[in-house]
């Protein structure tokens, strides 16, 4: 079946500057770090501004200043569990369907860009039934901060997957993403590495549209 490899409001390309070379440099700084997070329960790893499973704030604010200081200025409110690089060195180790919740925040959109480093990827996309879903734990904030399927695990859960996947975009540029609908991580080129910036606490009135044009203006 063949999808469009954009779905509006949902995930878009973005045209901003080339980040390609900080953030290889910024990757060649921590990549051989060990207390590098387990991404939930997926077997991605990340090395992120906020540990998941404690809570506390990393040491590598000060090592992504170069790119938090850009990305500052587009909104100041970064999500610390998904900002930063997501890795995976195997074509069997995806990211799981998913969303990504911040209920604790005063406005409730969020938007996360998304940067290839290295390797390949695409991101699927699933229709959202909220009777389908679930809010499976919290963070150590005692937050909730992801749904998954509740079919997740059980037998017939691929053919569920295929019957809920609307579309699709391919990660080999910058891209923007509305991470309240369900998505996949699926790597087709490993070793994968791509960057992730979480905007979140963003005010309602400013929609998809409109944050993609303000992050296009700021990171021209």
């Amino acid at each position: 079946m063949e999808y469009k490899n954009q779905i509006e409001n949902i995930a878009e390309y973005v045209n901003i500057k080339d980040f390609t070379n900080t953030l290889k440099s910024l990757y060649a700084k921590v990549k051989s770090d060990s207390t590098f997070n387990t991404f939930g329960k997926t077997q991605f790893v990340c090395w992120s501004l906020e540990d998941n499973i404690t809570g506390q704030r990393s040491n590598y604010a000060n090592i992504y200043e170069p790119i938090l200081s850009e990305h500052r200025k587009v909104h100041p409110d970064l999500g610390g569990r998904s900002t930063g690089f997501n890795t995976s060195d195997s074509v069997d180790k995806d990211c799981y369907a998913h969303t990504d919740v911040d209920y604790w925040t005063e406005h409730p959109n969020n938007y996360n860009l998304v940067i290839p480093v290295e390797g390949s990827s695409r991101i699927d996309f699933f229709e959202t039934r909220p009777e389908e879903i679930q809010l499976p734990e919290r963070n150590a904030h005692g937050e909730w901060y992801y749904h998954e399927f509740k079919m997740r695990g059980k037998q017939g859960y691929e053919k569920f997957q295929e019957q809920r996947k609307y579309g699709h975009i391919i990660v080999d540029r910058p891209l923007l993403i509305n991470t309240n609908i369900m998505h996949r991580v699926v790597v087709t080129e490993a070793p994968r590495c791509a960057w992730v910036t979480r905007w979140i606490n963003i005010p309602m009135e400013i929609n998809f549209q409109d944050f993609k044009i303000h992050v296009e203006s700021k990171l021209c």
